[in-house]
C-alpha cells in the first residue's frame, strides 16, 4: 500500500491558476488528484512515452496482443510524419515504438468521436508504410514491415458494433469466406467507455490494465487487486506527485483546454435548444443542435490550436528543446518555428 502523502513542502502540490497572458502556472497549495488522467494527452505520453516507460509499455502491449505476438524490446521513433510535399497533411501520433523486426505499433488516443475516425486511421497508418520505401533511386521489393494500429476510444464506441466486447481486431480479408488477404496490417479498437467490468469481473490481465487507465485518475492508491506485470510501474509514472512543477503546469493546462473546449460545446448546444424552443418547432431543434456542433466543433479546433501555440511559446521562450514541444503539443515544426 502506498503510503500517504505528508505536509512537508517539497511535498505540497499545484494547483492552477490563469495569467493574463493565457499561460498557466501553479502555486504549491493543497493536496489535489494523487494520479493523472492517463487520457489526457500530455500524460499519456508522460506515461506511455519515454524512455523510463518501455517496460510499462511492453506490458500492455503484450496483453493487447495476446495470442498473436510477444514483442520482445521496444525503441520509440519519430512521432510526426510530414507528407511527401509541402502541401500534404502531417501525421501525427500519440507515440509509435517497434520490435526489434521493425514491427511498428502505432498507438493513439481518441477522446471523442470524429466524422472520419476510420479514414484517419487509415491515413495514420498509410503514413508509416509510405515511409518504408527508400529514398533516393535504391532498388525495392516492397517487402513491408508489419503494422498495428492500436486505438484507446475514451468517450465513444465504433458504429454498428454489437454485444459486449470492448476490444474489435479489424484487418483485410477476403469478402466471401474471411480468410486473411494480408496479414502485415492491423487495426485493433479498445471502446473504453463500453468498459463496465467491477473489481469480481476481471477476468484478464487486459481487463486488469484496461481498468486501471478507467479508473486511476478516481484512485487514492493502487488497488490491491490489480496485479498484471507493470501496473506498478504504471501506478507510479501516472502519479501526481512524482511530476515537475513544469509537468503539473503541463498537466493543468491540458485539462483547462479539455475543460474550455467542452464548455464552448456545452454553451453552443445549449443555445441551439434556446433558439429551437422559442422558435416552438421540433425542427427547428433538430437544426440548431446540428449548428451549435459545427460551430462549437469549429471553435473548439481554434481555441485548442491557439492554447496549443501560447504553450509552445511559452516552452520556446523558456529554451525547452523544438522535438519536445512538437511531441507535446503536436503543432508542426514550421508552426512552432513562425511563434514570436
Amino acid at each position: 500500500m502506498e503510503q500517504s502523502l505528508g505536509k512537508s513542502e517539497e511535498d505540497l502540490l499545484d494547483v492552477v491558476v490563469k495569467e493574463p497572458s493565457g499561460v498557466y502556472e501553479s502555486k504549491a497549495i493543497g493536496l489535489p488528484e494523487t494520479y493523472i488522467n492517463p487520457f489526457e494527452d500530455w500524460a499519456f505520453k508522460r506515461i506511455f512515452a519515454s524512455e523510463t516507460s518501455k517496460e510499462v509499455v511492453k506490458a500492455f502491449l503484450n496483453e493487447i496482443l495476446a495470442g498473436k505476438r510477444q514483442i520482445e524490446t521496444i525503441s520509440y521513433g519519430k512521432n510526426e510524419y510530414p507528407g511527401e510535399i509541402k502541401e500534404d497533411a502531417t501525421a501525427v501520433f500519440d507515440f509509435l515504438c517497434t520490435d526489434v523486426d521493425g514491427t511498428a505499433f502505432l498507438v493513439e488516443v481518441q477522446r471523442q468521436e470524429q466524422k472520419y475516425f476510420k479514414e484517419r486511421s487509415l491515413f495514420y497508418t498509410s503514413r508509416l508504410i509510405s515511409d518504408q520505401a527508400p529514398k533516393g533511386n535504391k532498388e525495392w521489393k516492397y517487402n513491408l514491415k508489419e503494422i498495428y494500429s492500436i486505438s484507446l476510444l475514451e468517450q465513444f464506441c465504433l458504429p454498428d458494433i454489437e454485444g459486449g466486447a470492448y476490444m474489435h481486431n479489424v484487418s483485410l480479408c477476403y469478402t466471401k469466406t474471411g480468410a486473411p488477404f494480408y496479414d502485415k496490417l492491423h487495426f485493433i479498437y479498445i471502446e473504453v467507455k463500453k468498459f463496465a467490468k467491477k473489481e469480481a469481473d476481471l477476468k484478464s490481465a487486459l481487463d486488469q490494465w484496461i481498468y486501471a487507465l478507467k479508473h486511476a485518475a478516481e484512485m487514492s492508491a493502487k488497488p490491491d487487486f490489480l496485479t498484471a506485470p507493470e501496473l506498478s510501474n504504471f501506478f507510479y509514472l501516472a502519479k501526481y506527485a512524482s511530476l515537475t512543477k513544469e509537468e503539473r503546469n503541463m498537466y493543468r493546462t491540458a485539462q483547462q483546454v479539455k475543460w474550455d473546449n467542452q464548455n464552448v460545446m456545452d454553451f453552443q448546444i445549449e443555445k441551439a435548444r434556446e433558439s429551437a424552443s422559442q422558435e416552438g418547432r421540433q425542427e427547428g431543434l433538430k437544426e440548431g443542435l446540428k449548428e451549435g456542433r459545427e460551430e462549437g466543433r469549429e471553435e473548439e479546433r481554434l481555441k485548442a490550436l491557439a492554447e496549443k501555440k501560447e504553450i509552445a511559446l511559452q516552452m520556446k521562450q523558456d529554451g525547452v528543446n523544438i522535438e519536445r514541444i512538437v511531441k507535446y503539443t503536436k503543432l508542426s515544426k514550421e508552426q512552432i518555428d513562425a511563434l514570436i
